[in-house]
């Protein structure tokens, strides 16, 4: 088969458009072969092109979109695709295939056109508790019962809940007389979000019918049906039917089918027969849930367990430090990570033990800085019964929990003398006692030990042992300052957005230009972990869907303005500022909300600007 992009979720779920030698531009602009009618997406967002002409593989490039290309979950700017990738462009996800797989982690299409809640008249018919009356004809009858047999073959071997719904919608349209129909999923009942898939009798397509929220509450809380008949005087221009979707004991959602017919198409057989193939159909859909709910946790955490995934940049550090994960992993050597704060030192050593075939095993983290040396004996090689007051009981120290797994050491340069001597004997001996036991335990775990201090510096300041430092110092690795591939902090800002975007619940379609030079400039002395939080202050605290610069946090502004024309072109824009705000606050008599209206800006922002500037609240 030809290369495909199959779109799993966005306005284009379920097309698949082939992939052609020459390159596909996709973005926002109807001149793009494929276009993305999406505010998020930029008007020439990136591109696919074939490499090389037989056997050639498609790379995807980002086009300097302001909120970025994502392959599986990651911000890139060039990548080589693969089968099975996903890719994110706006809010559209498209999965690549190179040759026929099954795809079985569609996303559910989730409501966005409700119509208003109102006053509806509605008859509830209860589900029934046996056999319907023989006043049935036995033709129907049969009829119900083959329909019945085929949704209980067909719904049984599906295991996409997608297909299963649309599968349930297309059977039952065979015996119920319904225009439009739909399956209705409650996911977040604080929220009170649906999750719905739409079909419709004519030419198989998908319905655009509005759903009543109110029905489908009374069908899903009550647990029965509930029927409203067309009255078109009163409001009601269609029949609608909810029944509930009851898997055993537990509700899932709603069968909710519409008919335009002037007279009321929905007798009470189609009742029986609607409510035992919605439980038949109930329970299969709840495993597939469920199943569908543990794949995407198992993908989260194999997405955070892969090293791959914490390693966000494509500069050559960043490929450098990635190379040498992968070399250094297959082995059981002491590695020795030195670099700044905030550098993302324990990122490296969990990348480390996670490539490595100790990667099952436990993965023990101490920090040597944030324990008072007083409790850190204790919580390295743990205690006997009675070892000190307050030990009631055997307690198994990090050193003994790591079993044949990594232990990692943060800030190993802290390390008061009297303990760097103790550790030093474990890694010869490679066993330990507990505090107050005379039995020596075995440590076959591998070490891994981070530092930001000159450990040399140190050696000859007699702050460290020399010996324990050759011990630890077997392989190391300087990791590089972020002013040092100052180059990925665009696609690390993406990540973070995007991290704390989905945290928070926030919207999020890209970063400004302005933000975007801001960001770019500032020296980062926090180095990766101070763009984060800056990052997540600007998600926070932002008023659009967009990163401003304003957003930003303060030192990031002042350092950036103090690097322009001087500081007086900093104090003459701060005092324009706020000349601007008094005026605007004058002229509303001190009242936020008209002075806002006035500037045009949101009266959450009039209120920062007004703190920033240490502008009085009373400005009359």
């Amino acid at each position: 088969m030809k290369p495909r992009l199959l779109a799993i979720s966005g306005s284009l779920t379920g097309i698949i458009r082939e992939l052609i030698d020459s390159p596909i531009s996709v973005g926002r602009l109807e001149a793009n072969q494929l276009c993305l009618a999406d505010p998020a997406v930029s008007r020439r967002h990136c591109t696919i092109e074939k490499i090389g002409k037989l056997n050639g593989h498609y790379e995807l490039v980002d086009l300097d979109s302001r909120s970025g290309t994502f392959v599986n979950g990651m911000p890139i700017l060039r990548r080589s695709l693969e089968h099975g990738d996903t890719i994110r462009i706006g809010n559209t996800d498209f999965v690549f295939l190179m040759h026929e797989s099954e795809i079985t982690d569609s996303p559910r299409r989730r409501a966005t056109d409700f119509s208003p809640n109102s006053p509806l008249e509605t008859t509830r018919i209860a589900p029934p508790a046996g056999l319907p009356s023989f006043g049935v004809e036995v033709g129907r009858m049969a009829r119900d019962l083959t329909a019945l047999f085929r949704i209980s073959n067909i719904i049984n071997s599906i295991r996409d809940s997608q297909l299963l719904q649309r599968e349930l919608l297309q059977l039952i349209f065979e015996v119920v007389p319904a225009d439009e129909g739909a399956v209705v999923l409650l996911t977040d009942f604080e929220e009170d979000t649906l999750e719905i898939c739409r079909w419709s009798r004519q030419s198989d397509a998908i319905s655009e019918t509005e759903i009543q929220r109110e029905l489908v509450h009374r069908a899903f809380w009550e647990r029965t049906a509930v029927q409203i008949d067309a009255d078109p005087d009163s409001g009601n221009p269609q029949n609608i039917l909810c029944l509930p979707l009851v898997a055993i004991e537990r509700t899932i959602g709603v069968l909710y089918l519409t008919s335009q017919h002037p007279a009321p198409p929905f007798r009470e057989d189609h009742i029986y027969f609607l409510d035992s193939a919605s439980r038949i159909a109930a329970v299969t859909l709840e495993n597939i849930l469920a199943l569908d709910a543990l794949r995407s946790e198992n993908s989260q955490l194999k997405q955070q367990l892969n090293p791959a995934s914490n390693l966000v940049g494509e500069s050559r550090q960043i490929r450098q430090v990635s190379e040498f994960i992968a070399r250094v992993a297959q082995s059981d050597s002491t590695v020795l990570i030195r670099g700044e704060s905030g550098t993302g030192k324990e990122v490296i050593a969990r990348s480390i033990h996670h490539s490595s075939p100790r990667s099952e095993r436990p993965f023990i983290a101490i920090n040597c800085a944030a324990i008072p040396e007083a409790l850190l004996e204790s919580e390295l090689f743990g205690h006997e019964k009675g070892a000190y007051t307050g030990a009631i009981g055997m307690r198994k120290g990090k050193l003994e929990a790591a079993e044949d797994g990594t232990l990692f050491l943060d800030e190993i340069g802290e390390l008061a003398p009297a303990m760097q001597a103790k550790l030093l004997r474990v890694l010869q001996q490679r066993e330990f006692e507990r505090v107050g036991g005379t039995r020596p335990v075995a440590f076959p775990a591998r070490v891994l030990a981070a530092t930001n201090k000159n450990l040399e510096q140190a050696i000859k300041a007699n702050e460290f042992r020399q010996d324990l430092y050759y011990r630890l110092n077997v392989v190391s690795i300087a990791v590089p300052s972020l002013r040092e591939h100052s180059e990925d902090i665009p696609l690390l800002a993406l990540y973070f957005a995007s991290k704390y975007a989905q945290k928070n619940k926030r919207p999020f379609k890209g970063i400004s230009s302005e933000a975007r030079s801001l960001l770019m400039g500032y020296s980062w002395p926090g180095n990766v972990r101070e763009l984060e939080n800056a990052i997540e202050h600007a998600i926070v605290l932002g008023l659009t869907e967009e990163i401003l610069a304003e957003d930003l946090p303060t030192i990031i502004l002042e350092e950036q303005s103090a690097k322009l024309v001087g500081a007086r072109y900093h104090d003459v824009l701060n005092q324009s500022k706020k000349d601007l705000l008094a005026t605007a606050l004058r002229d509303a008599k001190g009242s936020y909300p008209e002075a806002a209206r006035t500037l045009g800006i949101h009266p959450k922002y009039l209120h920062r600007l007004a703190r920033n500037l240490n502008l009085k609240s009373d400005p009359l």
